[in-house]
């Protein structure tokens, strides 16, 4: 049972800084995963002891599109993901589980499969491990929705970046127009983050439960830029009312 951060699973969810996931799999053991994030930047916060295995390094399977200084030694999505695999190692992405997520304002439970738990607890660590190319979904994980289909993940997304945008301009004295133009940039790159991590993944991955929940991340990645691009036809009917 891996617990990111040092207390005990007993310990009441604060305001957001804590996140619980707990996986119930017939046959296997619980597997409970306590994220602890900063009260202020929302980044996730790491124990002193957390592991480093060689595949977090920055140089192995390094992102092309990496904005960190070659002074650093770690990949921060990377570290922070080496920290629940062990939990992870040998199980299949089909498997049936419940899924408890806890957070400070609600909890959340569906029964969903391994890959598809896996792959929401895997996007917020990267959301808000301090990698510079996933920082900019940290306001999204800081009002976390587990389990969050394609719509809704637009719906926020777009959400998100139009009124923070907004808020820059209107800080800034520019009387701009807030685009998405950004935003689509922004997803075209995590997509490349998202490759080099499951290229680090596959070095030690042994069944494909963790390599899956990647690919379902990805495909997110894709779908708002083909979105903004588009004319927005995934969301449209949630914008839908009667005249």
């Amino acid at each position: 049972m891996a617990h990111i951060d040092s207390t005990n699973a007993s310990l009441a969810l604060s305001a957001a800084r804590t996140i619980r996931y707990t996986f119930f799999t017939a046959g296997q053991p619980d597997i409970a995963i306590t994220l602890r994030f900063d009260a202020k930047t929302h980044r996730l916060e790491l124990p002193p002891d957390a592991p480093k295995p060689e595949w977090a390094r920055l140089s192995c399977n390094k992102c092309p599109n990496c904005q960190l200084a070659e002074t650093e030694q770690w990949c921060p999505a990377a570290l922070g993901l080496a920290t629940i695999l062990p939990d992870f190692a040998g199980r299949v992405s089909h498997e049936r589980s419940v899924v408890e997520v806890g957070t400070a304002n609600r909890t959340v439970v569906t029964k969903t499969t391994l890959q598809q738990g896996l792959a929401s607890l895997m996007g917020l660590i990267c959301a808000t491990s301090g990698c510079p190319q996933t920082k900019f979904l940290r306001p999204m994980a800081r009002f976390h929705l587990p389990f969050a289909d394609e719509q809704e993940t637009l719906f926020r997304s777009f959400a998100t970046w139009l009124l923070a945008e907004h808020v820059r301009n209107h800080l800034a004295g520019i009387d701009a127009k807030a685009s998405l133009e950004g935003l689509k940039h922004r997803y075209e790159e995590m997509s490349v983050v998202n490759s080099s991590l499951a290229e680090r993944l596959r070095t030690v991955a042994t069944r494909d439960a963790v390599l899956n929940a990647v690919i379902i991340l990805d495909l997110f990645a894709q779908i708002a830029p083909a979105n903004i691009d588009g004319d927005f036809e995934d969301i449209l009917t949630a914008l839908e009312v009667e005249d």
